[in-house]
């Protein structure tokens, strides 16, 4: 069985890491598990009860097969549709907001700055985001992690 590539993980670590801390809580790993959709790998991994380092976090992904999904934008793929509950397509502020929350805890982004993140990706203007704006988004927030430098 071969391994995520460390890239990869670093990347996935970046998401659950938006505040650049070094650590991701519990729940935050929790919701990447769910977001990789893979229920083997859920049995399999025990949920720590504290933040996890990169390195653990390394430790603990390092189970998943990279061959499970060819495409490498496959775990972001997922985690929008995790996000768009509705199913329509494109996330609102509110759905942002709630997943935002669920992988940062409550109150830690305000208002202000979920209408930020809404109006840095939307590059269409309509006030939501769709799959191809969020990847973007991703994808910025992860040369920015590596501390490229980003337009």
């Amino acid at each position: 069985m071969s391994e995520i590539r460390p890239e990869e993980i670093k990347q996935a670590f970046a998401l659950f890491d938006p505040q650049n801390t070094g650590r991701i809580e519990p729940q935050a790993f929790q919701q990447f598990l769910n977001t990789l959709g893979d229920e083997e790998l859920k049995a399999t991994i025990r949920i720590p009860t504290h933040p996890l380092s990169l390195e653990e976090f390394t430790t603990l992904v390092s189970r998943y097969n990279d061959d499970k999904s060819k495409d490498p934008e496959e775990p972001y793929r997922r985690a929008f549709k995790s996000i768009n509950r509705d199913g329509s397509g494109h996330v609102s502020a509110q759905e942002l907001k709630v997943a935002l929350e669920s992988f940062l805890g409550p109150n830690v982004l305000s208002e202000a700055d979920v209408d930020e993140i809404i109006t840095e990706g939307d590059v269409s203007g309509d006030g939501r985001i769709t799959l191809e704006e969020f990847l973007k988004i991703v994808h910025k927030s992860e040369q920015k992690h590596r501390g490229e430098h980003v337009l």
